[in-house]
């Protein structure tokens, strides 16, 4: 909105989201299907939405929960880091203008000492 001046704490959140793709760097990895979990904050003023209660004024997180299962379960990464950014990039070109946190996690990674995940935090600024 024009002469809006956004707070930086208005974010839309999705929490958790899991899927199962083949993503990896060795080979073996790509072959073997493991779970992946998505966190992510979307920056951007929300102050129209709370003004409106319509959903044409805020992000769908609906949309971008699909967005991000048909770029995880669709395409196939050797980087965690590529997976992150594709998600990110796909969702800034959905909202132009938000800024954009991603947590994305490999379950049960194959990896010395067991851990429970491995992942990265990525973000891409509006």
């Amino acid at each position: 909105m024009p002469g809006d001046t956004s707070s930086p704490s208005d974010a839309v959140f999705v929490t958790g989201i899991e899927f199962e793709a083949n993503h990896g760097y060795t080979a073996a990895e790509r072959r073997a299907t493991r779970r992946f979990r998505v966190s992510l904050e979307l920056h951007r003023s929300l102050r129209a939405a709370a003004a409106s209660d319509r959903i044409g004024d805020t992000i769908d997180y609906r949309k971008v929960c699909e967005l991000i299962l048909r770029i995880g379960t669709e395409s196939t990464f050797r980087l965690l880091e590529a997976l992150a950014g594709s998600i990110a990039r796909a969702i800034q070109e959905l909202y132009p203008g938000v800024g954009v946190i991603i947590e994305l996690h490999k379950l049960a990674p194959p990896c010395p000492g067991v851990p429970e995940s491995c992942g990265v935090r990525l973000h891409l600024p509006a």
